[in-house]
C-alpha cells in the first residue's frame, strides 16, 4: 500500500462494480472520491455515509470529471450497460483522454470478458475492445480488466429458480468462469496497490468455475430444495442475438478462455467460490428468485 493519500476517483460508485470498488478502495485506507448524478440520491447519501467525497455530474460533463481528476492518484473506469456502443465509446475514450492529462498515475479500466482481440463487427461487442484499444495507445499507467460472468445474473427473477430449474447458457458438461462483483473491488484495490506489478496488464478475472451440473447441485444445496440446470433451448438462442452471442462465447470463444484461479487467489486471497457467494452476500438475491423472501 502506498503512503500517498490522494483520492481515487470512482465512477459508477452507486452501482454494483463501482460500489464494490469504492468499499474495498476505503478498506484499503484510500481516500474515495465519485462522480454521481444526483448526490442526494439514496444511494449516493450511502456513499458519503460510508466517507465518499461526491462530485455531481453526468459523462457529459466533461469539466466536472476533469474537476474530479484533480490531485487524483488513480481512476476506476467502468460505464453503465444501458449505453449506445457509440455512447460507450465516446464517453471511455473522453475518460482515459482526461485521466492521461490530468496527470492520473495510475487508471483502470472495468471492459468485459467478451471483449476479445479481433472485433466482430457488431458495435455493441465493439464498444469495449475500442475503449481497450484507445487507453492502450495513452501515455499513462493503465490496466485493464475483464471480470467474467457475474454471479449475480444467475440470481435474477425470471430464469426458473422459483420453478426448481436454473436455466442458462452453458451445456450441462460445459464449465462457465464466474465473477463475484464484491472480487472485482478487491481486485481493484490490489491492482492499484501494485502499480509497477500491473502497468500494461489487461486480464480475465474470475472468482469460481463450474459446470452446468455443479450449478445445480451447488444451488440445491444452498437453497436447500432441489435445483435442476437447463440450458436455454436452442429456438430461444434463435431469436435472441445477444444471449446467442454469449452462448457461443463461452464454447468457443473469449469466455471460453480459462482463467487461473490459482493466479487470481494470490491476487486476491478472500476469493470467493459460488457456493460461499450463495450461502453469504448471494443469499438475498437467491430467495428472492427461489421465490421465498419472507417465508418463515
Amino acid at each position: 500500500m502506498t503512503d500517498d493519500k490522494r483520492p481515487m476517483l470512482v465512477f459508477g460508485a452507486t452501482g454494483r462494480q463501482g460500489g464494490s470498488v469504492a468499499k474495498a478502495l476505503l478498506t484499503a485506507g484510500w481516500p474515495v472520491r465519485a462522480l454521481v448524478l444526483d448526490a442526494t440520491g439514496a444511494a449516493s447519501l450511502r456513499l458519503r455515509n460510508a466517507g465518499v467525497e461526491l462530485m455531481q455530474g453526468t459523462f457529459e460533463d466533461r469539466d466536472v470529471i476533469r474537476a474530479a481528476m484533480e490531485d487524483a492518484y488513480g481512476v476506476f473506469s467502468v460505464l453503465p450497460g444501458n449505453l449506445t456502443a457509440e455512447e460507450e465509446v465516446r464517453h471511455g475514450v473522453a475518460i482515459a483522454d482526461i485521466a492521461a492529462e490530468t496527470g492520473i498515475e495510475h487508471f483502470l479500466y472495468s471492459s468485459g470478458a467478451s471483449a476479445g482481440d479481433v472485433l466482430t463487427g457488431v458495435p455493441r461487442f465493439d464498444a469495449k475492445p475500442r475503449i481497450e484499444a484507445h487507453v492502450r495507445q495513452l501515455p499513462i499507467t493503465a490496466t485493464i480488466i475483464r471480470p467474467m460472468i457475474f454471479m449475480e445474473m444467475l440470481v435474477r427473477p425470471g430464469f426458473g429458480l422459483d420453478q426448481g430449474r436454473l436455466v442458462s447458457l452453458i451445456r450441462p458438461d460445459h464449465a462457465i468462469h464466474l465473477t463475484a462483483v464484491e472480487d472485482i473491488g478487491k481486485f481493484a484495490a490490489a491492482v492499484f496497490a501494485e502499480k509497477v506489478r500491473f502497468d500494461g496488464k489487461t486480464m480475465k478475472i474470475a472468482s469460481d468455475r463450474v459446470t452446468g451440473h455443479e450449478l445445480g447441485v451447488a444451488f440445491t444445496e444452498v437453497a436447500g430444495r432441489s435445483i435442476t440446470y437447463e440450458r436455454f433451448p436452442d429456438d430461444v438462442l434463435a431469436v435472441n442475438a445477444d444471449l446467442a452471442h454469449m452462448a457461443k462465447s463461452l464454447e468457443d470463444g473469449p469466455l471460453s478462455e480459462k482463467v487461473d484461479l490459482d493466479a487470481m487467489r494470490e491476487i486476491n486471497p478472500e476469493l470467493l467460490s459460488l457456493r460461499s457467494w450463495l450461502a453469504g452476500s448471494g443469499h438475498a438475491a437467491l430467495k428472492e428468485a427461489l421465490g421465498t423472501t419472507g417465508r418463515r
